[in-house]
């Protein structure tokens, strides 16, 4: 099996952050490429207030352009955490439902290989994946390739 595309998707959590440095060594090592997904299943409203960006002077193409900076901003301390010599590196947000979103997006790019971290951010996704099951565990179920799914435990010291 030859892994040249590597799908890292990420809600920019801790666990997320856990999957990004495995895949990082693992493109370093294997020579492939990464791509890294953020899906954001939330409105963008939700996410301006949630995150402190809700000014009752914007309008919703500012709020949408302050979320997609936020975004921005989130990707590049990602990728500012690891030293990724000069493995590719592709970054794309979409919206939509967190897992059907990343196993299309998983199709479309023809990843050979999906890792992702245990657990994502916050509270909703601890009460979610513990009625509905995890994002991860979904990709496990329907990723049309491998799918390895990193601990944040699993990081050497």
């Amino acid at each position: 099996m030859t892994i040249k595309t590597i799908l890292v998707p990420t809600d920019f959590s801790e666990s997320a952050l856990a999957a990004f440095k495995v895949a990082c060594g693992l493109a370093n090592q294997l020579g492939a490429k990464l791509c890294v997904l953020h899906v954001r299943d939330e409105s963008c409203l939700r996410v301006a207030i949630k995150e402190g960006l809700l000014n009752e002077a914007q309008t919703d193409e500012q709020l949408e352009e302050a979320v997609h900076k936020l975004e921005i901003t989130r990707f590049e301390a990602m990728l500012g955490c690891v030293d990724r010599g000069d493995i590719a590196v592709e970054q794309t947000s979409r919206r939509g439902e967190s897992a059907a979103t990343i196993v299309a997006y998983a199709a479309e790019t023809k990843a050979d290989l999906v890792v992702i971290g245990r657990r994502g951010a916050g509270f909703a996704e601890t009460l979610r994946s513990a009625v509905l099951g995890s994002v991860a565990e979904t990709l496990v179920r329907k990723s049309p390739c491998p799918v390895l799914v990193v601990r944040r435990d699993h990081l050497p010291a």
